[in-house]
């Protein structure tokens, strides 16, 4: 796909229904990949339960002591961010081809996907920020094992802060997906269906305080529906 298709400038399209599968291809595939990415996440969790600390981080010497978790954790979250992007702008091209000029409010929902999208690069970038030089400086500025507790915590936080980015913008998405998506039959009942229930889990995290981040999991896994579903469609 080229520059010009992803931004929408390109010309007349020559063979509308093979331009339809490239992207159903393209957008599928981003999906897929972006879910094989976060697998990644349980495992690297449940490697580093099996060590020293039950995979608990409480101070310095327990960031030390898993100094390859930070380049692990970038690739994971960079391949999900990565794959949400060609997604996200694959099924934009397709609701271009199939509705005509968006508006603003599907441009809203889109501007939403690539903002989910790009939570991901950020995620990442706060979990390898200690593993940096300017991280290494850490012990020696807090040398206290309890606010370097604090510290850790912090980092922890902003990475759950660019998780909620993540849900909130791609609610935006799912939304424009559930709609816009249906009327153009990029997607059917069973995806709407799905998205419908995945924003069940948000209403639920709003309504309880305190709650893990775990409705992002159905968020991916309704991306992962979808993505199945365009790659068959692909084939058609």
């Amino acid at each position: 796909m080229s520059t010009a298709d992803l931004i929408g400038t390109a010309g007349p399209v020559a063979d509308k229904p093979d331009l339809e599968k490239k992207l159903f291809r393209i957008a599928g595939l981003g999906a897929v990949g972006a879910l094989v990415a976060w697998a990644g996440q349980p495992i690297m969790v449940t490697l580093a339960a099996q060590g020293e600390g039950g995979g608990e981080v409480t101070d310095w010497a327990g960031v030390e002591s898993a100094k390859w978790s930070g380049a692990v954790e970038v690739v994971i979250f960079s391949g999900i961010g990565l794959g949400m992007l060609f997604f996200v702008l694959a099924t934009w091209q397709l609701l271009r081809l199939r509705l005509g000029g968006p508006s603003i409010a599907a441009q809203a929902g889109m501007t939403g996907g690539v903002v989910g999208a790009v939570a991901w690069f950020l995620t990442a970038a706060e979990s390898f920020r200690m593993y940096t030089s300017i991280g290494a400086g850490i012990p020696d500025a807090v040398p206290d094992s309890n606010l370097q507790k604090a510290v850790i915590e912090g980092t922890a936080l902003d990475i759950t802060g660019a998780l909620i980015l993540f849900q909130v913008a791609y609610t935006a998405w799912l939304v424009l997906l559930a709609t816009a998506g249906r009327k153009a039959r990029v997607v059917g009942l069973p995806v709407t269906a799905l998205i419908g229930l995945s924003f069940l889990g948000v209403i639920v995290q709003l309504a309880v305080p305190f709650l893990p981040p775990w409705p992002m999991a159905g968020y991916l896994l309704v991306t992962l529906a979808t993505g199945i579903s365009f790659l068959i469609k692909s084939r058609r």
